[in-house]
């Protein structure tokens, strides 16, 4: 008998990196500037894990890889909206260590420098998001510009074998301050991204 946990997990993410806009991680190139720095966060609108409910959750990972992402070597830094109570910390920390996509990023980042808990003030608006965490990042999303007339240039990739998300809205992240084992990085004018996800065993 099968003794996996069920979960449902429904809601949108955003993130930010260090690649240009469109980010060819998207397209199985090589990142940018050889290597990926950056954070995905999920908000959870409607889900549980193993029947704890998730809805209203927020929570993410940051990520720093020498190369592209698949070859590993990574260090990684996860960041929960300490609001959530013990019973849902705990589903959390599980999810992100065992349930895909999270659980990809940690086994591809062998140094783990572990889990904090922070306020979370997040604004969710389709391009326009934006999530500040408290002494740790700053994200706000906009439209990439076209670079002749100013104006938005928008796009949305529809990718079926996505592996976060099917369909991605590109942005531009206007803003996109972090820091990470007290180093900070400005990647502020690169690549954003807002899609709406769900993931599910059941």
């Amino acid at each position: 008998m099968s003794t996996e946990k069920k979960y449902t997990l429904k809601g949108h993410l955003l993130s930010g990196c260090n690649c240009d806009w469109g980010c060819p991680c998207n397209f199985e190139i090589a990142p940018s500037y050889g290597k990926c720095e950056g954070s995905y966060f999920w908000h959870v609108e409607s889900g549980h894990y193993d029947g704890i409910s998730l809805n209203g959750a927020t929570f993410g990972q940051f990520a720093l890889f020498p190369q592209a992402v698949h070859l590993g070597n990574g260090t990684g830094f996860d960041v929960i909206d300490e609001k959530l109570s013990p019973e849902q910390r705990q589903a959390v920390e599980v999810i992100l260590q065992e349930v895909p996509p999270f659980s990809v990023f940690h086994g591809l980042c062998p140094t783990f420098l572990g889990f904090s808990y922070k306020p979370f003030d997040l604004k969710l608006d389709g391009i326009n998001s934006y999530l500040n965490i408290s002494g740790t990042m700053v994200l706000r999303l906009g439209p990439m510009k076209n670079p002749v007339t100013g104006e938005d240039e928008l796009a949305t990739l529809t990718k079926p074998t996505g592996f976060t998300a099917t369909v991605t809205e590109l942005c531009n992240a206007e803003t996109f301050t972090f820091e990470i084992d007290g180093k900070s990085y400005d990647y502020s004018g690169r690549y954003g991204e807002f899609c709406p996800y769900k993931y599910s065993n059941e």
